[in-house]
């Protein structure tokens, strides 16, 4: 089934199908793992649209890939 995502500033409801190639969404999750001996903060991004995850250690890298992201071309962001 296709998901809807209601964006809240234009009140509408969107076809994720229908989304412009300019248009990135992700569900961000954080957690807290213990190793044993740290307490550690761990992230993960899931692209709404193809469902890929990419996990990062530091909200530093996350920001670096999410710069990354925003900086390419519309056309080579499909794939989120």
């Amino acid at each position: 089934s296709r998901l809807l995502h209601y964006q809240t500033n234009e009140m509408d409801y969107h076809d994720e199908k229908d989304q412009p190639n300019d248009y990135l969404s992700y569900l961000l999750r954080l957690w807290l793992a213990n190793d044993g001996e740290n307490l550690a903060w761990r992230i993960s991004l899931e692209s709404t649209g193809t469902r890929k995850r990419k996990g990062f250690s530091s909200i530093k890298e996350l920001v670096v890939y999410l710069e990354k992201k925003m900086d390419q071309k519309p056309s080579s962001n499909q794939d989120n």
